[in-house]
């Protein structure tokens, strides 16, 4: 062993080695809580389920107009829509544009009622006709479990969707 030559005390190794443990476990903690999603809960008729369980049970019927110019569709099921999407596939460029239709624009609809999309609410969305499809996405209100008492928007999955 060469002389002037020292080694680290074991209380500095020690201190790095606890600092080194502390970082790796808040590394393993903010990547296991990024696979736990927050859970969002809708009462209903004092039922509460969660709104990913809620998706499963709306209910939406198409409504076309005659002329081909206007649709929309009616909530035909038990829970209320807060706002929703119109996915539009264009049936000349092949694309596909959506549209939110937001609760202050018609977009909150309860059960029992209908949504109508025209020219006159909603100019920017054009006639039925000019599209290829079009899809109904819903979009639910809940509770937040973290934060008791703030609500939450929650979008369903493409497969609860209508297509009109």
């Amino acid at each position: 062993m060469k002389k002037g030559k020292k080694a680290v005390s074991p209380v500095v190794s020690t201190i790095l080695l606890i600092m080194i443990v502390i970082v790796l476990a808040i590394i393993i903690l903010l990547w296991a809580n990024s696979f736990v999603r927050e859970a969002i809960n809708k009462t209903i008729n004092e039922k509460t389920q969660t709104l990913e369980q809620w998706c499963k049970e709306v209910e939406l019927s198409p409504q076309i107009s005659e002329d081909g110019g206007s649709f929309g569709f009616i909530n035909s099921g038990n829970v209320p829509l807060y706002q929703y999407e119109v996915k539009l596939s264009s049936s000349t460029s092949g694309g596909s544009e959506i549209v939110l239709i937001a609760s202050s624009e018609g977009g909150s609809v309860n059960p029992g009622f209908t949504s109508i999309i025209n020219n006159e609410n909603h100019a920017d969305l054009g006639n039925y006709n000019s599209y290829k499809s079009v899809k109904i996405i819903p979009i639910l209100l809940g509770s937040s479990t973290k934060n008791p008492g703030s609500r939450r928007e929650f979008k369903c999955s493409d497969k609860y969707a209508i297509t009109i």
